[in-house]
C-alpha cells in the first residue's frame, strides 16, 4: 500500500473565531482506503507538522493519525500550561476552550484530567475566588451561583459558599446600596429596581423587599 500524502493548510493571520470555535489548520490527506480528507486541526498542531514535514513519513494513514495524535497531545498540555499560567480555570472551562480550538473531546478530557491530579486545576480553588472577586463587584448570591454552575463548579464544592463570603445583612446592605443609587422618576419605580436587583444576582424576594423601601423611603 502506498504511502499517504498530506499537506497541511494554516489558517489567514488575523481569521477571526466563531462564537463556538477558533480559527483551525487543515490536513488534507490523501489515502489508498479514505480517498481524500480533510481534517481540521488545532493551529498549533498545524504548524508543528507543517514544520516536520520533512522528517515525517508515515507510511500508511493510520501511521500518520497516531502521529497527528502525538502532537494534539504534545501541543495540548503546552495550551493548557500557557492558559492556566494566565488565570485560574474550571476543569470545565477549560476543557471546553481546548474543544473550541479544535482538540478531540477525548484529547480534551485526558489533558484536563492530568491538570487536576497535578493540581494545575482545582474547581474548589477557582470556584472561592470567583466568589470572592464577585462579591466584591457587588453581584448578589443567586447570580455568583448561577455563573459558577454555567463554569461546571457546583456551589456547594465552594467550602464554606455563602456563609464565610457574605452574611445576609450584608447581602441585604449591598442591595439596598445599588438601589439607592437609582434614579426614581415616579413611574414603575418599585418594578424596575426589582428587575435591577434580581438582574444583579439577588433573590427576588430580597429584590422586593429593598425595592419597597427604597420607593417608601422617596416619598
Amino acid at each position: 500500500m502506498a504511502a499517504p500524502l498530506w499537506e497541511v493548510s494554516l489558517p489567514e493571520r488575523g481569521a477571526r473565531s466563531s462564537s463556538w470555535s477558533r480559527p483551525r489548520a487543515v490536513l488534507s490527506v490523501t489515502s489508498e482506503s479514505h480517498g481524500s480528507e480533510e481534517l481540521h486541526i488545532p493551529v498549533a498542531v498545524g504548524r508543528r507538522l507543517a514544520a516536520r514535514g520533512d522528517e515525517l513519513s508515515p507510511g500508511s494513514r493510520a501511521e500518520l493519525l497516531h502521529l497527528l495524535a502525538e502532537e494534539e497531545r504534545s501541543c495540548g498540555r503546552l495550551r493548557v500550561e500557557e492558559l492556566v499560567g494566565r488565570r485560574d480555570f474550571s476543569a470545565a472551562e477549560l476543557e471546553r476552550r481546548l474543544r473550541e480550538e479544535g482538540y478531540p473531546t477525548g484529547v480534551s478530557a485526558e489533558l484536563v484530567g492530568r491538570a487536576r491530579e497535578c493540581g494545575l486545576v482545582d474547581d474548589a480553588r477557582f470556584g472561592a475566588a470567583f466568589a470572592r472577586s464577585k462579591v466584591a463587584a457587588g453581584w448578589g448570591c443567586a447570580r455568583i451561583e448561577c455563573e459558577l454552575e454555567r463554569r461546571g463548579v457546583s456551589p456547594e464544592a465552594v467550602e464554606g459558599w455563602p456563609e464565610e463570603f457574605v452574611s445576609a445583612g450584608e447581602e441585604r446592605e449591598r442591595a439596598l446600596a445599588l438601589a439607592s443609587r437609582r434614579r426614581l422618576t415616579g413611574s414603575n419605580d418599585y418594578a424596575r429596581i426589582v428587575r435591577f436587583l434580581c438582574g444583579r444576582g439577588f433573590s427576588p424576594s430580597l429584590s422586593c423587599d429593598v425595592a419597597r423601601e427604597v420607593v417608601d423611603a422617596a416619598r
